[in-house]
């Protein structure tokens, strides 16, 4: 029989023995805690630690990320701590379903390695706790939904997944997927085939991580947008000496340069301070960054200045460097002569002085501006004529319009012999030459006829072949009266009655 004491003695020793197992467990469960990428191997005997990856930050782009060699071997996903879960080599469907068992109401981060997805859908209310969420290096054919309102979700990395901008948001009516994301810091969508820039962030008045590298046909002109709207200083560009982006090549001239560095859309800020100093002061002219232009075999930002409407009488001066283009239309400008005396129009390429008091052309002669402008748009002025002489081979060349309708020129015979010839010849460079008018109501100039416009006066020689054709029917008739009258008189014995009346000469004797 055991005594009792003995079965203390057991007690003791059970609970003891017990105690230690408990610590054991409970030591190897906050290793699993403390491990946030632990390796996903399977528990070796081995005393050897497992290998861990060190611990990344939400911040200057880095969302919760796990490389490949810690995918899971039996699972799809998995849990690698109690708020974040690691998925590899999924599908829509296995994606789903493995994200039910191991997405708890504490999982914040969420990386999906390698998905091929036909449409994620990511109104799904499974994303709306995530703090961080990132479906890499796979294939998601389209995007669509929007993430749920109120969404806390701070970092986005959907990079290297064949994306497109027609992609991103389905069809139309176009939805934003990111429009909710209020908490968004980081959006990592680098190495895609983005062609849309995502201007809806640019809302905000919150701190933001853009890495858009490998997208090289986001257009510049949206970056330019980026970068100079008033809270620009908010928008980080990550990689920024790797992203590019694409010319409009349908306003760029230089066609050899279409993928440039962003780097090159930095706009000076001196651009607005050279606006201001445009003569006359009062014309309170507007300037805007254009594009990007080869200038002296740099990559330069060029500029657009618009003074139309500004009651101008003459050319503004002064203009901000490397203008290319100027809109004075609807002024009451005269003259072009600053065109050729301003430095400031150097590298002036389009020009729109529509709707001036315009009438001549002349002051242009010789500058540059003639040599490499591309638009020169002048209609409804007062021009008198055309002097083609100014223009000269400008149009030996491709891609330069000239633009003149509703100009009442005086028409002469040379405007005929001239000008209509050379409106003919250049057509495809002046696209409205149809609408150049002659004045007092003589229609378009390429339908005058050389006898309305062509009259000389004449010359006393216009008249000498009338007098001598005269002369010669007179000598014709009198030979021809002489040979007359000498038949009769050998027929008939007797002279004609003028030879009969005529008084006798002494030379008679001779025809007798």
């Amino acid at each position: 029989m055991i005594s009792r004491n003995s079965l203390i003695d057991v007690a003791i020793w059970c609970l003891v023995a017990l105690m230690t197992f408990n610590t054991g467990l409970i030591e190897t469960r906050m290793e699993e805690v403390d491990s946030k990428y632990k390796s996903v191997e399977p528990h070796l005997t081995s005393t050897e630690k497992p290998k861990l990856e060190p611990h990344v930050d939400l911040k200057m782009g880095k969302c919760f990320h796990m490389s490949r060699e810690h995918c899971p071997t039996e699972t799809k996903c998995k849990r690698v701590d109690p708020v974040s879960v690691f998925c590899c080599d999924v599908d829509s469907t296995r994606l789903k379903e493995a994200l039910a068992i191991t997405v708890t109401q504490n999982t914040v981060n969420l990386h999906v390695l390698n998905a091929t997805i036909e449409e994620l859908d990511v109104s799904q209310s499974i994303f709306r706790r995530l703090t961080s969420m990132a479906l890499t290096d796979g294939n998601i054919g389209r995007i669509v939904g929007q993430f749920p309102k109120y969404s806390s979700i701070a970092c986005l990395n959907i990079s290297n997944n064949n994306l497109s901008s027609a992609t991103v948001g389905g069809p139309q009516p176009v939805q934003r997927p990111f429009a909710y994301l209020f908490t968004l810091s980081v959006l990592d969508a680098s190495a895609n085939n983005l062609t849309e820039f995502p201007l809806s962030l640019m809302q905000s008045n919150r701190k933001i991580f853009l890495d858009l590298s490998g997208n090289n046909y986001l257009p510049c002109k949206h970056f330019l947008i980026a970068m100079e709207a008033n809270n620009s200083s908010l928008v980080t560009f990550l990689n920024y000496n790797r992203t590019f982006c694409a010319l409009d090549l349908l306003f760029n001239w230089f066609t050899e340069l279409q993928i440039v560095p962003i780097d090159h859309l930095r706009v000076q800020k001196e651009v607005n301070a050279s606006c201001l100093k445009i003569r006359p002061a009062e014309s309170r002219c507007s300037c805007a960054p254009d594009r990007l232009e080869l200038l002296d075999g740099a990559v330069t930002n060029v500029v657009a200045v618009d003074c139309s409407r500004r009651h101008l009488q003459q050319m503004p001066t002064n203009l901000p460097p490397n203008t290319v283009k100027l809109n004075v239309s609807y002024n009451n400008i005269t003259s072009l002569q600053a065109v050729s005396d301003d430095p400031s129009y150097e590298h002036l390429r389009n020009l729109l002085v529509d709707h001036n008091d315009i009438t001549s052309i002349v002051d242009l002669e010789g500058t540059k501006f003639i040599d490499n402008f591309m638009v020169f748009s002048i209609t409804n002025n007062k021009l008198k004529t055309i002097h083609t002489y100014v223009l000269s081979n400008r149009f030996d060349t491709t891609g330069p319009s000239f633009l003149i309708a509703n100009n009442y020129i005086h028409c002469d015979c040379n405007t005929e012999k001239v000008l209509k010839p050379w409106l003919l010849e250049n057509l495809k460079s002046i696209p409205d030459y149809k609408s150049l008018e002659c004045e007092d109501n003589m229609g378009p100039v390429v339908d005058l006829k050389e006898f309305q416009v062509c009259h000389t006066p004449r010359d006393w020689t216009d008249y000498i072949y009338y007098i001598i054709g005269l002369e010669v029917l007179v000598l014709v008739l009198l030979i021809s009266k002489v040979s007359y009258d000498y038949w009769v008189f050998k027929t008939a014995g007797y002279l004609p009655w003028p030879a009969n009346k005529m008084p006798r000469l002494p030379c008679d004797w001779l025809c007798e």
